[in-house]
């Protein structure tokens, strides 16, 4: 099966990921569950511990309030020390921009099928279908697998609905799609605002560039020219598209240097 996926950015332009690999995406969520195992381990351990020290104290505060208010208080208790694994696969994705800690260790991570990152709502879909896909004990998995086994892109259900993919951090960038050129000691810039672009962008620009010249297609130049000049707000008529493109590579990489 094919390892890359296609993806249409924010820029118009196709740049491809390497898409998480099947066993990683396993491996990230033993290590997901290992980690919830260790959560309710030491809580129980505190749990005990607290119990133990006070039982006296807990037992005449429980015999001291109504039957209502116990099981409130009971309630309310587990409630909180539950929503800590009950939500892992939804907040952990929301504030470590699309990874768990099994992700993260695995180096994986979920995107839009645009390759933006997923929003909050994204992730919502995507935690309300875990039980059917991954979570349910044994059948989820064998569902989620199946699933993934049978589509291009590897996606399980809850990214067929939330239109997400799990790809690999490590990116295999080969020398002629980066930015890094040998400058001149005698270099002169030609624009000065090309730090309002970010990595991620210089490095789309780059390999969509490098793409064009491998197959001699350069339709996209001028689309990626005007993406530019939208961020930039330097126009140079005299330019080429591609002489333009160029120029805004080397020059970012001449000030992301100083």
């Amino acid at each position: 099966m094919n390892n890359n996926v296609y993806i249409n950015t924010a820029q118009n332009v196709t740049i491809d990921y390497n898409l998480a690999d099947i066993g990683k995406r396993v491996l990230a969520k033993i290590l997901d569950n290992l980690f919830i195992g260790i959560y309710f381990i030491i809580l129980y351990a505190i749990f005990i511990a607290i119990l133990v020290n006070n039982e006296s104290l807990f037992r005449n505060f429980f015999d001291s309030v109504s039957d209502e208010v116990a099981v409130s208080i009971t309630v309310l208790i587990i409630f909180i020390l539950m929503a800590p694994p009950f939500f892992y696969s939804l907040y952990f994705p929301y504030f470590m921009q699309g990874r768990t800690p099994g992700k993260a260790i695995m180096k994986i991570k979920i995107v839009n099928l645009d390759g933006s990152e997923a929003g909050f709502g994204t992730y919502f879909v995507r935690w309300l279908l875990n039980i059917i896909d991954f979570d349910m004990p044994f059948v989820g998995a064998i569902v989620g697998l199946v699933v993934m086994a049978s589509n291009s892109k590897r996606q399980r259900i809850a990214d067929l609905v939330a239109k997400t993919v799990v790809i690999s951090t490590q990116q295999k960038i080969k020398i002629d799609q980066t930015v890094l050129s040998q400058l001149s000691e005698d270099y002169q810039p030609k624009f000065g605002q090309v730090l309002q672009l970010s990595d991620k962008d210089v490095r789309i620009i780059s390999q969509s560039l490098s793409r064009a010249r491998n197959s001699m297609d350069y339709s996209m130049t001028g689309v990626i020219r005007k993406k530019i000049e939208d961020v930039i707000h330097e126009y140079r008529p005299e330019m080429s598209d591609i002489e333009y493109i160029e120029t805004v590579l080397k020059d970012y990489q001449y000030f992301s240097q100083e």
